[in-house]
């Protein structure tokens, strides 16, 4: 139950509709007992009056009288009359019970439901603050799992659970209240079962929190292996390994119901086990209490609202007990989000940040050198100054840092050794929000959020006009594809952008950059998904986009940087040449090296094809 308490945060918004909550979940489990302890009247206008067996009482003992006189002493009509009466305050008790808890279930569904909404809104909140480093070692599956699968488990639990935790106890306490006025003595015969159900119910429950708990993690690993197989449709269809990927995904999938059947049989074992309990003390009660009537101390309705009242407390007992095992599985479930919100791994922000409205653009590496995850560095000691409206590319083998470089700039990451500067603030005295504001990037690996194409555009900058919009689409050369579909802008992309070409995306992903008019512009391999005329379309317009920008190019291709107004070449994550582009080629050193490899199989590209589109010499 600690488990769950840290909720408790999530309700203070909504504390006036949880006191009238609990107010009437407490009406709920009261006027349950009340309602049956009115059954004795009725029993008592039925049955006639108890007399004792001789020496059955003790002397000077009175025996037990019904209430009112007893049934041969009452004329037919007054026997109606009295049964009806009492019938009618019976239902008129039962008819309050039952409104009472259908206004627990809906002020209970109404709290729960808040509560999850605000839970999963600040989980998602809180995902977003974490910094790109806790998703390099994190499994996006196992994420979505703890957001979803265990949110759900809670919404499983919550509703008419919540009603139960507080209805259930009322029932059982007010019940025995009500037993103990109609018998003390039997009640007390009752006490031999409690320790029974108790032990019983804290050690199954704690054996389901530990299943449960097991059970959400397989659930992770079960959503990981389903993402990884969606997302990766292509590559498990072309190299033709559907069978290891399935064979991975129905382990998994076995491990889960494993899991969910060991839950569900200790679950099994918990509702006969206490049934069976209350079953003997039923019978217990029925024997001694026959006894009691025979001796007089006990009316013949006594004895039935002491039944009605102790199946009353037994099914509240029962559902404590399932309750205590749904609220250990969702307490397992709360205890994984709770560990979720207590990772702290967002980049830091001083107190009183420098306030950015406006930059140059100077970008100022001081000796700074950068690792992933504690590994070989990807930069060391990078010592260099990009001008304001600079054209600056950066070029190099694969693993070199150039895309390190570009993930610095925009403070995804902080430097594991010296600084980073834009117009001489270091980044870490910036709120990254704030500094990103002049900053777009535009990502080697393109992404599209599900919607129209112009709304992935307007995510440049989201108060943007329709015709900023268009003008943003032309600089970018994805006008005239995006007036090709019927619906024009109005096209939807699909899931991450499914619907457009890797081009299409491409270029709308450059639009959206370009929207939002930034002093600063990363272009991360930018064009290494478009084909050659689509290319050179785009780089003429680069050339009107990056003007009097600073421009950070990170090219594949290094034949599209010729015109950079410097080239830096990493190797390794060192800086080991600068320059222009002929200035580089003259030395014939690195960059000249990779310049000729990308030259000879970039021509072999442009094979001529036949009306057919087969290449000449096939």
């Amino acid at each position: 139950m600690r488990d769950l308490l840290w909720l408790g945060r999530f309700v203070r918004p909504y504390w006036k509709v949880g006191i009238v909550a609990l107010v009437v979940m407490v009406a709920a489990g009261a006027l349950v007992p009340e309602a049956l302890a009115r059954t004795k009247a009725v029993f008592d206008g039925i049955f006639p009056g108890a007399q004792p067996i001789p020496g059955a009482l003790s002397a000077g003992e009175e025996p037990a009288s019904p209430t009112g006189p007893a049934l041969e002493e009452l004329a037919p009509e007054e026997m109606e009359a009295r049964l009806l009466g009492a019938g009618l305050i019976l239902f008129a008790f039962l008819l309050a019970a039952a409104v009472a808890d259908g206004l627990a279930i809906y002020f209970a569904e109404y709290v729960g439901q808040h509560v999850l909404y605000e839970l999963r809104k600040t989980l998602f909140e809180h995902l977003q603050s974490l910094a790109m480093a806790f998703y390099d070692r994190q499994r996006q599956g196992e994420l979505i799992s703890r957001v979803n699968n265990d949110t759900m488990v809670l919404q499983r639990n919550f509703g008419a659970n919540l009603v139960w935790l507080v209805s259930s106890p009322v029932v059982t306490l007010y019940g025995v209240y009500k037993m103990w006025q109609f018998s003390a003595y039997l009640t007390v015969s009752l006490a031999v079962v409690i320790p029974l159900v108790v032990g019983l119910t804290v050690a199954l429950g704690r054996r389901i929190k530990i299943l449960s708990r097991k059970m959400q993690e397989r659930l992770g690993d079960l959503t990981t292996a389903l993402h990884e197989a969606l997302a990766g449709m292509r590559v498990i269809k072309i190299f033709g390994i559907q069978r290891q990927v399935a064979a991975r995904f129905d382990r998994e999938n076995r491990n889960v119901m494993n899991t969910e059947m060991a839950t569900a049989f200790t679950r099994a074992i918990n509702s006969p086990a206490v049934g069976i309990a209350i079953g003997l003390a039923m019978v217990v009660i029925l024997i001694l209490g026959g006894r009691q009537i025979a001796s007089g101390r006990m009316t013949g309705g006594d004895l039935m609202a002491f039944m009605l009242l102790l199946q009353s407390v037994a099914s509240a007992v029962n559902r404590i007990s399932r309750l205590n095992l749904a609220m250990q599985q969702a307490g397992a479930a709360a205890a994984r989000q709770r560990e979720l919100l207590e990772i702290s791994e967002s980049l830091p922000v001083i107190d009183d940040p420098v306030q950015i409205d406006h930059i140059d653009g100077r970008i100022t590496f001081e000796n700074v050198s950068f690792s992933y995850l504690g590994r070989s560095p990807a930069l060391c000691e990078i010592d260099l100054e990009i001008q304001p409206g600079e054209v600056v590319a950066f070029a190099g083998p694969s693993g070199a840092g150039k895309t390190t470089i570009a993930n610095l700039i925009p403070r995804l990451y902080d430097p594991t050794e010296g600084r980073v500067l834009v117009d001489g603030i270091d980044l870490r005295d910036v709120d990254p929000h704030d500094l990103r504001k002049h900053m777009s990037i535009v990502p080697q690996e393109t992404m599209l959020f599900g919607g129209t194409i112009r709304d992935n555009i307007a995510h440049g900058r989201p108060d943007a006009s329709d015709e900023e919009i268009v003008e943003a689409a032309q600089a970018a050369n994805a006008h005239e594809f995006i007036m090709a579909f019927p619906d024009g802008y109005d096209t939807e992309v699909g899931e991450r952008g499914v619907q457009l070409s890797g081009g299409q995306r491409q270029r709308v992903a450059i639009a959206r950059a370009v929207l939002r008019d930034p002093r600063v512009m990363i272009l991360d391999e930018a064009t290494s998904s478009l084909d050659s005329e689509s290319e050179t379309a785009i780089h003429r317009a680069l050339q009107r986009i990056l003007k009097g920008r600073t421009s950070i190019i990170i090219a594949h291709r290094l034949s599209t940087i010729r015109d950079a107004d410097r080239i830096i070449v990493l190797d390794e994550g060192r800086v080991v040449e600068m320059g222009r582009h002929q200035q580089l080629m003259d030395r014939n050193g690195v960059y000249a090296r990779l310049y000729r490899a990308h030259h000879t199989a970039d021509s072999e590209e442009y094979i001529e094809t036949d009306e057919d589109g087969a290449p000449d010499d096939a």
